[in-house]
């Protein structure tokens, strides 16, 4: 069976709406307008049973997937899956997008592996420039060929007209040292 794209988002990320952090509504939004989401599969911790960490829930997508013919595998935030899923997948595209400092990522803490992730993805995405900034810190030589920002956005839908309120929260001693009785 073939499937084209798969998108793989952190093992804690939730695609339900109420409990989606924001890795999974960048995906959510951002495939609602694809060409391809009929060929995308986007797949999550939700539905798996037992005990799972970082490293069985990307092995349980390589052992489950192993058959099938995947053009394109998208992984999020999660630099440490990009060598098992090319050891299982060694003809798929990569592609890595960052949400984090890529410097504090397992698998993207020190330069030769952010050397390595750039050698080897297809195209890296980082959603701010300076999240693509920090990738690049100790390069001798930087190639942004491979490496582009996506910034996240909103549905224009979804924007209606703001209200602001003048609600102040205070938090800390009540003393007039901080100027509470201003208020």
């Amino acid at each position: 069976k073939k499937n084209k794209i798969f998108i793989i988002i952190p093992f804690k990320e939730s695609l339900n709406p109420k409990k989606a952090g924001a890795v999974s509504l960048f995906v959510t939004n951002s495939n609602k307008y694809s060409k391809f989401k009929k060929d995308i599969k986007i797949h999550s911790s939700e539905k798996l049973s037992g005990i799972f960490r970082n490293k069985n829930y990307i092995l349980d997508f390589c052992t489950k997937n192993r058959d099938k013919k995947i053009d394109i595998i998208e992984i999020h935030n999660r630099p440490e899956y990009v060598k098992l899923v090319l050891k299982y997948f060694p003809k798929a595209k990569i592609i890595l997008v960052y949400h984090n400092n890529p410097v504090t990522l397992r698998g993207s803490e020190k330069v030769t592996d952010r050397e390595y992730l750039i050698t080897k993805c297809s195209k890296i995405i980082f959603v701010s420039r300076w999240i693509q900034n920090k990738f690049f810190t100790g390069f001798l030589n930087s190639n942004y060929i491979d490496a582009e920002v996506i910034y996240p956005g909103i549905e224009k839908t979804k924007i209606t007209k703001l209200q602001k309120y003048k609600n102040i929260l205070f938090v800390g001693k009540l003393n007039h040292a901080k100027g509470y009785e201003i208020f």
